[in-house]
């Protein structure tokens, strides 16, 4: 089922699949909710729900000021859900962490893949070698550019190229960011969301998930998170930020057993 939940003159579109337990999919920064549509196909016993944050995918990003946490709580009282599972990945885990804080009844389980831990410094200086030309494209108004060098950085990630991938997974994720990068620098100004300066308590269970080909300061941030929340974290080989695409199978049958057990 897809619906639209209208606020002012932005628009959140959402879309939900099968019955029983309710699951939140937030997606990454790079990404809309289509990152997740190959776990969109199982459905025994769990209630789906995706949506595209203010600014990507079809969900119009308005004038108002907002949160994407304020977001995802107001999808889930749209539906009538008072809890779910949130599986959220990079801004997404993001969010999905500051729900945690501010409404920690609303959370059954949570699964943060590539996401930031907060308040934490690596002490890691990576820089993808991708990064100055992507912000040289970027100044300059080349936003596909900046789209096929992210592709390089988060999808393909340290050590591999996109030409490695399915040209498919490459393209959709080229056309999921440049809507993103259309809207950026607006989103910036309207979001008033505060990044998270320690970790929230969270009574459900935890999982932490992060690729293999990520980078550095990722990886380290998934075992901080993981042993904060006294949790062994799954690393997914051959695959980089968005596990849930580019190692699609892998990703779904961990998510299951999480789901499950």
């Amino acid at each position: 089922m897809h619906g639209v939940i209208e606020s002012s003159d932005a628009t959140l579109h959402y879309e939900t699949a099968g019955s029983g337990q309710p699951v939140l999919f937030l997606h990454a920064g790079v990404a809309d909710s289509r990152m997740w549509d190959t776990q969109f196909t199982a459905r025994a016993g769990w209630q789906l729900i995706r949506f595209d944050m203010r600014g990507y995918g079809t969900s119009r990003l308005g004038s108002e000021r907002f949160t994407n946490r304020d977001d995802a709580l107001a999808v889930l009282d749209h539906l009538g859900i008072d809890s779910a599972v949130i599986v959220g990945c990079s801004i997404g885990g993001n969010t999905a962490l500051q729900i945690a804080e501010t409404a920690p009844e609303r959370i059954e389980g949570l699964v943060l893949v590539g996401a930031d831990a907060p308040g934490y410094d690596p002490g890691i200086d990576y820089e993808s070698p991708e990064w100055p030309a992507a912000i040289e494209a970027f100044e300059s108004g080349n936003l596909r550019r900046v789209a096929e060098l992210e592709a390089e950085m988060w999808l393909a990630g340290v050590g591999r190229s996109t030409s490695d991938l399915d040209r498919r997974l490459v393209e959709l994720f080229i056309d999921m960011d440049l809507t993103a990068l259309g809207t950026e620098a607006d989103r910036q100004q309207l979001d008033v969301g505060q990044p998270l300066e320690h970790l929230p308590e969270v009574e459900g269970p935890v999982l932490v998930v992060v690729g293999e080909r990520d980078i550095p300061q990722i990886i380290a941030s998934a075992e901080h998170l993981a042993a904060g929340f006294d949790a062994n974290p799954v690393f997914i080989p051959n695959t980089a930020h968005l596990p849930p695409m580019d190692a699609s199978r892998r990703f779904s049958e961990t998510l299951g057993r999480f789901l499950t057990t």
